[in-house]
């Protein structure tokens, strides 16, 4: 009778690697960010770099979530997550095995029940003054006049309202299965969802201030 085989541990993720290669990608969104609010000159090397940026990091951040999904917790980005249990994610056609500690699968099902709901009003809120500004800044490129100014305060403003709007929503959300996210998922597995809320929010903050104070002042 053959000798039975020797069973293999799994393997134990590197948890800086994890951590600083999350960190690393998502720099790319304060960067895309700069060239599109702050858009130093020449604005066309400007907005020409920022959506350059936005395609590169699609290509990188995916397949980073392929690799950590099951490695991390996909709310405070723990490796490895405090009694894993599963969180099932739909993205389109793609369906994403993600994980949570046990005492953060509950926030994490009812912030993407949120966004899903609220789905419409939220990527209104963030693609539509983006749709803006980038039209502003191409015919400001083109050597047109553009009101760049006033698209520049009226991004900040309505973004760092919708995003405020959906880090704090989820508080009185209920889950709703299933969770479909209508926002790249790539993006919530770099630093962790609590960790992008925290950000976001006080980012959103001084943009509403901001916005508000260049329309007023």
């Amino acid at each position: 009778m053959a000798d039975p085989q020797p069973q293999t541990a799994p393997a134990v993720p590197d948890r800086f690697a994890v951590y600083a290669t999350g960190v690393l990608l998502f720099l790319f969104i304060p960067l895309v960010l700069f060239l599109f609010v702050r858009h130093p000159a020449p604005v066309a090397l400007s907005l020409g770099g920022g959506v350059a940026l936005i395609v590169v990091h699609r290509f990188l951040a995916r397949p980073y979530m392929a690799r950590v999904a099951a490695e991390k917790c996909l709310w405070c980005n723990r490796v490895p997550p405090r009694e894993a249990v599963g969180l099932e994610l739909r993205a389109g056609a793609r369906t994403v095995a993600a994980r949570c500690c046990a005492a953060h699968r509950e926030p994490a099902a009812k912030f993407f029940s949120f966004l899903h709901l609220w789905r419409w009003p939220l990527r209104l809120g963030i693609f539509l003054p983006l749709l803006f500004l980038l039209a502003a800044l191409a015919a400001s490129a083109a050597g047109q006049p553009a009101p760049v100014p006033f698209a520049t305060d009226w991004f900040k403003l309505v973004v760092g309202v919708t995003v405020n709007v959906a880090a704090l929503g989820y508080l009185a959300a209920r889950e709703h299965a299933p969770l479909e996210v209508p926002f790249p998922v790539h993006n919530f597995f770099l630093l962790g969802v609590r960790n992008l809320r925290w950000i976001f929010r006080l980012v959103g903050l001084w943009w509403i201030w901001q916005g508000v104070s260049s329309m007023l002042f």
